[in-house]
């Protein structure tokens, strides 16, 4: 299985991973410690809001959910 990690910037860019189960739970972490003004999400939920608003976080929830161009199909190493 390959976890879909997303990086929602304030400016609406973002950033798709596709994570190795091993790999997860160092990743989450990173990006929680070292990325707090991005929005990011694993496998279409919110762990950190970043500079969103909860409409705009819910908003993006709904389009990961819609886009199947938001799903990762392979291992993206090294992530971004």
């Amino acid at each position: 299985m390959i976890h879909t990690t997303i990086g929602l910037y304030a400016n609406g860019s973002f950033k798709i991973n596709g994570v190795l189960p091993d790999d997860l739970k160092n990743h989450i972490e990173y990006n929680l410690k070292y990325r707090v003004g991005r929005s990011f999400f694993v496998d279409g939920k919110c762990l950190n809001k970043g500079y969103q608003n909860d409409e705009e976080i819910q908003a993006f929830e709904d389009r990961i959910k819609k886009d199947i161009n938001l799903k990762a199909v392979k291992c993206t190493s090294p992530y971004q």
